[in-house]
């Protein structure tokens, strides 16, 4: 269940950001982590973390930097979708959370 949870914070911060979904005041994003990037603070506002495998599992990779642009995403956040982490096994993040999400 905690990676189901883990996977869902992580597809609802990159819906949201990618589509503009979500973004009133009313909607929080509880955490969000800068995969294979440091921290961040994008356009919105939100927190993003630097990745805590860095280092531990996996790789990190810049190579989307390579790309001219993004076009779907304002041009400073960018670099949220440049920067990756990859691995040939399962992985997974472990998030600080409180309580239930």
């Amino acid at each position: 269940m905690k990676m189901v949870r883990k996977l869902a914070v992580i597809f609802i911060v990159i819906f949201t950001t990618s589509f503009g979904y979500g973004l009133e005041p009313e909607h929080n994003v509880i955490y969000a982590i800068n995969a294979g990037g440091g921290a961040y603070i994008d356009a919105h506002g939100i927190h993003y973390a630097r990745d805590p495998l860095m280092g531990k599992v996996g790789t990190e990779s810049d190579y989307g930097r390579q790309l001219l642009v993004i076009n779907r995403v304002k041009p400073n956040d960018e670099i949220l979708y440049q920067t990756e982490r990859y691995h040939h096994d399962t992985f997974g993040y472990d998030l600080p959370l409180a309580g239930d999400g």
